[in-house]
């Protein structure tokens, strides 16, 4: 499975830098950026680029947030082409998730699914997590 990784400025670029960082590389991971006089029409440019060279021909774009210019010509691509699935909420949690799910056994028309059942929790505060922990008096 083919993922493109696509955001406002080097958002996406540093993401798969920290994935690489963290997870090793992936050669089906790709990322867009989308700079200052870029348009819905160049980013498009940018994702048949990335799409046109692969083999493999089922992407799912993670985009940074809904319904901006990198997701509008996602969810463009998406509606004429058929076989790009568009995520919006780019994240390393999210990004390193979709990594390890099983894409022999996960088709695209599912992957969103799937990522919805593993309960992504990783909103975290230190407060509420150590509200009922004892103190340094306590210990």
């Amino acid at each position: 499975m083919n993922i493109i990784l696509a955001g406002h400025g080097r958002i996406a670029y540093e993401m798969k830098n920290s994935i690489e960082m963290i997870a090793g590389l992936y050669p089906n991971l790709h990322t867009i950026t989308f700079e200052l006089g870029d348009s819905v029409d160049s980013l498009k440019d940018k994702y048949l680029k990335i799409i046109n060279q692969s083999e493999s021909k089922q992407f799912i774009i993670i985009t940074d947030i809904f319904s901006g210019s990198p997701y509008n010509a996602a969810t463009i691509l998406a509606m004429q082409l058929g076989n790009i699935e568009v995520i919006t909420g780019l994240s390393l949690p999210l990004c390193l998730e979709l990594l390890n799910l099983d894409f022999s056994v996960i088709n695209i028309e599912n992957v969103f699914e799937q990522l919805n059942k593993t309960e992504l929790n990783f909103i975290k505060s230190f407060k509420s997590l150590s509200k009922n922990e004892p103190t340094r008096e306590d210990l």
